[in-house]
């Protein structure tokens, strides 16, 4: 079933629908390179060891607390690539938390830009607690990024589980099912929670 996290939610709304960027447009907008649905079925996600040791820090130094970040790479056929990240910054609950997540996201790409860096957004990373990602805003912010953004993923690391000794990082996207259903019965958070949809019907493992 799915259920609700408030506090990591904000993280991923701020990620999703930024403030909007020099000539009208949102970050993701600015930042995607991706114009059209790609013909070709995204079948494996394969990530650098400095993106992977990256999420997990990130994701451990802040536990049990949730933390977020940005996914960067390239879109290569049926594999899309993983190749760097960086951490997006935990802010209090405020009216300008949004507009100060947008700018700090496009200040980190140009500097990237700069240094010849990898900058094509495919997607973002999260923590969870014991497997407990199945939320409504996961799937929100999902559909936000792929708006702009054909194929993108959500790689999610679960300090916990992985303290037992089994690396305990997915890489998820939605179904295609799920999103003609989203998008042709105008689901809300409400209407999903009432469906109590299994998360099979609802996220992709892609093997990584």
């Amino acid at each position: 079933n799915l259920s609700s996290c408030p506090r990591a939610a904000d993280h991923r709304a701020a990620m999703a629908n930024p403030a909007p960027a020099t000539g009208g447009k949102s970050f993701l907008q600015a930042m995607s390179t991706v114009t059209e649905e790609a013909a070709v079925q995204l079948r494996v996600v394969q990530m650098e060891g400095l993106a992977v040791l990256k999420i997990i820090k990130h994701c451990e130094e802040f536990a049990p607390a949730l933390v977020t970040g940005q996914l960067l790479g390239l879109d290569v056929g049926s594999v899309l690539e993983v190749t760097n990240c960086f951490p997006f910054p935990i802010r209090e609950d405020d009216e300008e938390a949004d507009a100060d997540g947008a700018n700090y996201q496009l200040e980190m790409m140009r500097c990237l830009r700069e240094v010849n860096v990898d900058n094509n957004t495919v997607g973002w990373y999260q923590s969870c607690l014991l497997g407990s990602f199945q939320t409504v805003e996961l799937i929100e912010t999902f559909m936000n990024y792929q708006e702009n953004i054909r194929r993108c993923v959500c790689i999610v690391y679960d300090p916990s589980r992985s303290s037992q000794g089994v690396l305990a990082l997915k890489a998820l996207k939605l179904t295609d099912s799920f999103m003609d259903l989203y998008r042709n019965n105008g689901l809300t958070g409400e209407k999903l929670r009432e469906k109590k949809l299994s998360w099979v019907d609802i996220f992709e493992e892609i093997p990584d």
